[in-house]
C-alpha cells in the first residue's frame, strides 16, 4: 500500500466537494434532515421515537398537524426539535383534518 502526500489527499478531497453537488441536483443524494441536533434535542427525538423515515405513509410527518414544511423538504414541528424528514414519524403524530 503506498502513502497519499498530503497534495494528493487535498486534491481528491477537492474533487469529492466539487462533484458533491451534482450528486445531489441529479436525485443521487437522498433529503438529508438531521443536521447537527444538539444533547437535548437528541434526548427528546429518542423519547418521542422519532425517525427520518417510517414505515406508514399514512403517519409520515408531511400528513401532520404539528409538521410545518412540505412534502419535498425538510420542515420543523411542534413536538420534535430540530430539522424534520417529511418522510418521518413519532409517537406524537396527529394526522391532519381533512
Amino acid at each position: 500500500m503506498s502513502k497519499m502526500t498530503r497534495r494528493e489527499l487535498g486534491r481528491h478531497a477537492l474533487t469529492v466537494l466539487a462533484a458533491a453537488p451534482l450528486f445531489a441536483a441529479c436525485g443521487g443524494g437522498e433529503l438529508e434532515c438531521a443536521g447537527s441536533p444538539s444533547a437535548d434535542q437528541r434526548a427528546v427525538r429518542t423519547a418521542l421515537h422519532y425517525v427520518d423515515h417510517g414505515p406508514d405513509t399514512s403517519r409520515h410527518c408531511s400528513r401532520c398537524s404539528l409538521y410545518v414544511g412540505d412534502a419535498t423538504a425538510c420542515g420543523t414541528c411542534a413536538a420534535v426539535p430540530g430539522a424534520i424528514h417529511p418522510e418521518g414519524t413519532c409517537d406524537s403524530f396527529v394526522a391532519r383534518a381533512s
